[in-house]
């Protein structure tokens, strides 16, 4: 660094998960030096929207009432909704509790191994509150008891499916600016441009 330089802002390293004790980081050898870089301290994307279908569904209360105005606008809201699971005698299970936010019923259908039970469609976002990635229940659990965010019964459920319509939204790119790359990543720069350089002398020609 010459005078009047600015020292580094950043050092980039490898992130060793296996060599990490849980919770703890385990840096390896640095890669690179960044004097600055950019969408690092962006704001957080808002919630994805995604469709799902509550499955073998016995309505109740407000999501009742929604039904109909699906079919006849296509949509109608609903708000918070609570899955809770149920355990194999069909009572709560308290600590199995998952809940998708701002929900929109889109429409239903009755299923057809029990005309009594309808398979229903919403569109929601995950609660950032939730501890896993789909709800969980506990062996030969019959299913989710339903609830809206007060807790009123909206019925219960036999299953929750994610019905993906696309792929998922990209994360923003981050940048690194002005960096000097470490012994690691200029070794690993000049391997591949001597193999794609090898790459392209055996490449044949055309026409001979």
């Amino acid at each position: 660094m010459t005078a009047g330089e600015e020292p580094p802002k950043y050092r980039l390293v490898p992130y060793e998960a296996e060599a990490a004790p849980r919770g703890t980081e385990a840096p390896g050898e640095p890669w690179a030096l960044c004097a600055d870089a950019e969408g690092l301290f962006g704001a957080p994307p808002p919630p994805s929207r995604r469709t799902y279908e509550l499955l073998g569904c016995a309505p109740q209360g407000d999501l009742r009432k929604a039904l109909p105005h699906a079919r006849a606008r296509r949509t109608a809201p609903l708000g918070t909704l609570r899955l809770e699971s149920l355990d194999r005698t069909g009572e709560r299970a308290d600590s199995w509790t998952w809940c998708l936010e701002d929900v929109r019923v889109l429409g239903d259908r009755p299923r057809a191994d029990d005309p009594s039970l309808v398979d229903i469609t919403v569109e929601a976002s995950e609660s950032a509150e939730n501890a896993t990635e789909s709800p969980r229940r506990p062996p030969l659990s019959p299913g989710y008891l339903l609830l809206g965010a007060e807790e009123e019964p909206w019925g219960t459920c036999r299953d929750l499916a994610h019905i993906r319509l696309g792929p998922e939204p990209a994360e923003a790119p981050i940048r690194l600016l002005g960096c000097s790359p470490g012994t690691r990543t200029w070794a690993t720069a000049s391997c591949c441009a001597s193999t794609s350089t090898a790459a392209r002398s055996r490449r044949p020609s055309r026409g001979r």
